[in-house]
């Protein structure tokens, strides 16, 4: 019985029962003995498959996917039960940015998890990693002289992506997604299917309705080909001055002007698809009432609207020519 009691102190000083880790790693030194073992990547291709046949999204997947594949390239047929913690810190050193280990320290931290529940190892040395603190630095977002600019600079194909991302903070890859019959002018609402495949309704705001009212098409996908997007982003990044497109600018300009708005943060939020955390702590950069009554105002405008024929015929159009207005920084366009 002393035996037993005096096991008992060591696995509560241990913070893990012995036996069982004793017996976990007799099992992983048979599998490898009897060529059994598991190799990381074969580990990899289990993972992946659990995560399709449990319908995760194909983006999530596809990311998962690239860097679990980096993490194990040449080294394939490493037992992944030979994994140290060392393994996983030298990975990490490879990187300086903070926000990048933390991200390589997710997905490989995915991987282990998935080994442990298979037995293949009996614990994730990640687990033992020191946790990676990010900078939060507030998100960019665009001054309403900014978004007029933009939207003036943007083709008239792409225009519908746009307005759905600036002033409704649809996600890209959502809009990627929608087709006009997902947008309902009348109830001012588009259906949205969301980062995790729930179905949410997004309110319009009276700007958009306005811009999208006319647009000269009204059928088919909302979003232009990526190629497009990418073309146009350029002429973005020059307007404001960045190196680079800023991720999710759009989106944290509505979240932005819409919290200023109607100063509620739960249903906002609940039109964003995302928590209250998320948007206050990474989706939101205060602007002034008067800012936000600037980038809101809808300006009626003489230009008639463009042809759908023509926008068929040439697949997008040259931006129209602002209509100054001294005293508004965002005006409706045609």
């Amino acid at each position: 019985m002393w035996l037993g009691m005096l096991m008992l102190r060591e696995c509560n000083a241990a913070s893990r029962c012995l036996i069982l880790s004793a017996v976990g790693q007799f099992k992983q030194a048979n599998m490898a003995t009897a060529g059994g073992y598991f190799g990381v990547g074969q580990c990899v291709e289990e993972l992946l498959k659990a995560k399709r046949v449990a319908n995760r999204t194909t983006r999530y997947t596809d990311s998962l996917a690239s860097y679990l594949k980096k993490f194990c390239s040449g080294r394939e047929t490493k037992p992944i039960c030979e994994f140290s913690l060392a393994d996983i810190e030298e990975w990490l050193a490879r990187y300086n940015s903070p926000y990048t280990r933390q991200t390589w320290l997710n997905r490989i931290s995915t991987l282990f998890s998935f080994a442990v529940r298979r037995g293949y190892v009996t614990s994730n040395p990640c687990d033992r990693v020191e946790r990676v603190t990010v900078d939060k630095k507030a998100p960019q977002i665009l001054t309403p002289a900014q978004a007029k600019e933009v939207y003036a600079a943007c083709p008239t194909i792409c225009r519908p992506y746009l307005v759905l991302a600036l002033y409704a903070g649809i996600r890209p890859e959502e809009t990627m997604r929608l087709n006009w019959g997902s947008i309902n002018l009348e109830t001012k609402t588009v259906a949205v299917e969301g980062k995790t495949r729930r179905r949410r309704l997004v309110p319009l705001e009276p700007i958009a309705v306005e811009l999208l009212s006319r647009h000269p098409l009204k059928s088919g996908p909302v979003s232009p080909s990526l190629s497009t997007l990418r073309r146009w982003k350029d002429t973005v990044r020059q307007i404001i001055g960045a190196s680079k497109f800023p991720q999710d600018l759009l989106r944290h300009t509505a979240a932005s002007y819409l919290l200023a708005k109607y100063e509620d943060a739960g249903k906002v939020s609940m039109w964003l698809g995302n928590s209250s955390k998320i948007l206050l702590a990474h989706y939101h950069n205060p602007v002034s009432q008067a800012d936000c009554a600037v980038f809101w105002k809808v300006q009626p405008s003489s230009l008639a609207p463009v042809p759908a024929a023509e926008v068929a015929s040439t697949g997008e159009l040259a931006p129209v020519e602002v209509i100054a207005a001294p005293t508004v920084a965002m005006a409706v366009l045609a």
